[in-house]
């Protein structure tokens, strides 16, 4: 028969179990007992502090990276890869860049993944279809319009003559004046060229690399000629049509010589109110038209020679 504790035995243990607990949490000099220590009393160094080990020269625990160190996921990237730029004179490249092809041509598979990732951020806005007419571009339950540009078709002229470096420029810094912000944060740049060749190959049924590449206009006398040049090298055709079809701005034809309502009252449609329209387009916005036009910067015989084109439009 096994004995009882004695009453001595069962007062230890009652001081112990009262006085244990009471340790936890004070504080002493001496540095706790690990009886595992699992990496707990490493030495290490924290990056804005001075570094003590003496490992390092100038004294600093963190270092700037040794020169010509390139990131991951910068390897093998290129300036036209980065920018949609042409590396010879600085525009929109119509080609792909080369880092991107496989035997020196688009791969299909670019598109397969620019598939996947239109659906997620493109098609909201743009649809599936490519048509401009995607859920976003719906009207709202009031009937007012959710976005201030609808989104283009890309299948209009205009879309499908753009460059293969337009549309990637499109997607990183936005267009419209913001209408549609630039996607750099959320869609990497090759994720940005993928779904560049998805609406070259799936929605426009085009080459990879095709589109016109579209000359900077000299004016050296202001002609008509030279404000119908200005008209397409300078994007206009995408917002006011010629034929009276109704885009995101009025239709040249038959505008000069009218009068139109505007945020600030009839105005007819003159020399001087079609440079102030180019040079200030928020001064006068066109009643029924969204507040859209960024500012023009053109010279003096270009802004001549656009009054010309806009007068010839009948």
């Amino acid at each position: 028969v096994t004995k009882p504790p004695g009453l001595h035995v069962l007062a230890l243990g009652l001081i112990a179990g009262a006085v244990l607990p009471g340790c936890r949490g004070c504080e002493s000099d001496k540095p706790p007992v690990h009886l595992i220590q699992n990496m707990y009393t490493q030495e290490r160094g924290k990056a804005y502090r001075a570094d003590k080990s003496g490992r390092f020269s100038n004294g600093r625990v963190w270092q700037e990276p040794v020169e010509g160190t390139v990131a991951q996921d910068e390897l093998d990237v290129d300036e036209t890869l980065q920018s949609g730029v042409s590396t010879d004179g600085g525009k929109p490249t119509q080609a792909f860049p080369g880092a991107l092809k496989r035997d020196g041509t688009v791969p299909d598979d670019l598109a397969d993944r620019g598939a996947v990732r239109y659906a997620i951020y493109c098609a909201p806005c743009h649809g599936a279809a490519g048509d401009g007419k995607g859920p976003l571009a719906q009207p709202a339950l009031t009937g007012e319009p959710r976005l201030t540009v609808p989104p283009p078709s890309f299948n209009d002229e205009r879309r499908k003559g753009l460059l293969a470096g337009q549309m990637y420029q499109a997607i990183a810094v936005g267009v419209n004046n913001g209408n549609m912000p630039g996607y750099a944060s959320q869609i990497p740049v090759y994720d940005r060229w993928a779904i560049v060749a998805h609406i070259r190959r799936d929605i426009q049924k085009q080459d990879y690399e095709s589109g016109e590449e579209v000359s900077a206009v000299l004016v050296t006398k202001a002609s008509v000629e030279a404000g119908e040049g200005l008209y397409k090298a300078k994007g206009c055709n995408a917002c006011h049509s010629l034929d009276g079809s109704r885009l995101v701005g009025p239709s040249f034809k038959g505008a000069y010589g009218h009068e139109v309502e505007t945020s600030a009252g009839a105005v007819k449609v003159d020399d001087s109110y079609i440079r102030e329209s180019i040079l200030q387009p928020m001064a006068k916005i066109v009643t029924g038209y969204p507040p859209a036009m960024p500012p023009q910067q053109l010279n003096e015989l270009e802004l001549q020679s656009v009054v010309l084109f806009i007068q010839s439009v009948k």
